[in-house]
């Protein structure tokens, strides 16, 4: 008749199991996965985004008017190049675009490219005949862990896109440890809307670009691609670390101002105004900053 086994002898048993369980994982390696990096994109966003952008998240940016849309590509691809440049495994982007997107509005420019600081020979190009076939390469290859980000855009917003689309998304940059980027073309004016698992959102909107001092002091050269920004959302994982961050102001426009050489946003001075008119009909606005 087999002895019960006394609370001593449990606990050393325990005991003998946890030491073996630590020098199995000792030796082939931690079963904890790292924290996420947290990429800064200026000091006017980033206390909201709890110190950054998640190098392992789901990230959207939509146009905030229908003739915004080379402007929010334009705020991808300088993700991309910031995401890029930070990245310790891998140096290649893959860009995924819906063939409607090209079509409505236009081909990626190489030349535009290598001056938002994204060389051309770390570029992997695929085109997708339709939103579900966008999805899955974005997928995959977020998966597969080889690439430093995953850009994707696409037009067909309300029949393929959701939050079970969009968790699979999510799932997919975690496991793979690369973040993903997805430009909603056809989404000017609806960001609001959107329903999705990703971290972040944002809608921009074209800016007006400081002028250059030419050499022959007649005409302003054109300068920096500048962004009008607004953070639609931004919601942080329950387990994240550190202080509690700042809450955000859909409505507040923060211009940004692309530095391509550097691969960062120059911080701005000063948000741009919400104006509207009074409630009263006095013809008095009132600026939100």
């Amino acid at each position: 008749m087999t002895e019960r086994m006394s609370q001593g002898d449990q606990t050393e048993s325990m005991a003998r199991l946890r030491n073996a369980i630590d020098g199995i994982e000792a030796h082939y390696g931690p079963a904890h996965k790292r924290a996420p990096l947290k990429l800064p994109v200026t000091r006017a966003l980033d206390p909201a985004l709890g110190g950054g952008l998640s190098d392992d998240s789901l990230h959207e940016i939509a146009p905030a008017q229908a003739g915004d849309g080379a402007a929010a590509v334009g705020f991808a691809m300088a993700l991309a190049a910031r995401f890029t440049a930070a990245s310790r495994r891998s140096s290649t982007a893959l860009l995924v675009s819906e063939d409607f997107c090209a079509r409505e509005t236009g081909a990626l420019y190489g030349p535009g490219l290598a001056a938002y600081g994204l060389g051309l020979g770390r570029l992997v190009f695929v085109r997708a005949p339709d939103a579900p076939a966008l999805l899955w390469a974005m997928e995959e290859a977020l998966k597969s862990g080889a690439l430093a980000v995953v850009v994707g855009e696409m037009w067909s917003l309300t029949r393929h896109y959701g939050l079970a689309a969009s968790r699979r998304l999510l799932l997919a940059a975690r496991a793979g440890r690369a973040p993903a980027l997805l430009v909603h073309g056809g989404a000017f004016g609806r960001a609001d809307a959107i329903s999705s698992a990703a971290e972040t959102r944002f809608e921009i909107a074209a800016a007006s670009s400081r002028r250059l001092e030419p050499a022959g002091g007649r005409l302003g050269l054109p300068g920096a691609p500048a962004f009008a920004a607004r953070l639609l959302k931004a919601r942080l994982r329950p387990s994240a670390q550190g202080p509690p961050t700042r809450g955000f102001d859909e409505a507040r426009v923060i211009r940004l101002e692309w530095n391509g050489v550097e691969r960062c946003f120059r911080d701005p001075t000063i948000s741009l105004p919400m104006v509207r008119a009074a409630a009263d009909g006095s013809g008095e606005s009132v600026a939100r900053r």
